[in-house]
């Protein structure tokens, strides 16, 4: 095998599995939280930076007076089409779970689709439930 052939296998291998999509750095604004079709208002923040991301939401599925709430951080890849989130953090509030109502743990890798749109960014779970975020000024 040639050298360059070689360094190139090496570069290939090193890489990232993803590509990187720097339209994603910023700030975004939680807008909606679309669940089995049904939109429910959604505050927040969604923090990305080149590798990273934070995101804190809060909504209300219920109806209760204590509002259901999700804290996420970690590194993610994305491809211009999907992000994979791996979940350092993983906090769901659920007050209206009688089985469970908090949730704390390191969560499992989520492959989530991702779609631009102007100033919106819409997030695809694989429940297919989705987030509608703005990017913030």
């Amino acid at each position: 095998m040639r050298l360059g052939a070689c360094v190139l296998l090496v570069v290939a291998f090193a890489a990232p599995a993803a590509a990187d999509d720097r339209r994603l750095v910023g700030e975004w604004k939680a807008v909606t939280y679309q669940v089995a079709g049904v939109d429910h208002p959604m505050e927040g923040l969604f923090i990305f930076t080149p590798r990273f991301y934070s995101a804190n939401v809060r909504f209300n599925l219920s109806g209760n007076p204590i509002d259901d709430a999700n804290g996420n951080a970690g590194p993610y890849a994305a491809d211009g089409r999907q992000i994979v989130f791996t979940q350092w953090v993983q906090v769901h509030v659920r007050p209206g779970d009688a089985n469970e109502p908090i949730l704390s743990r390191r969560g499992p890798d989520e492959a989530t689709a991702y779609a631009i749109d102007g100033k919106r960014l819409i997030l695809t779970f694989p429940s297919k439930n989705r987030y509608i975020l703005e990017r913030l000024p």
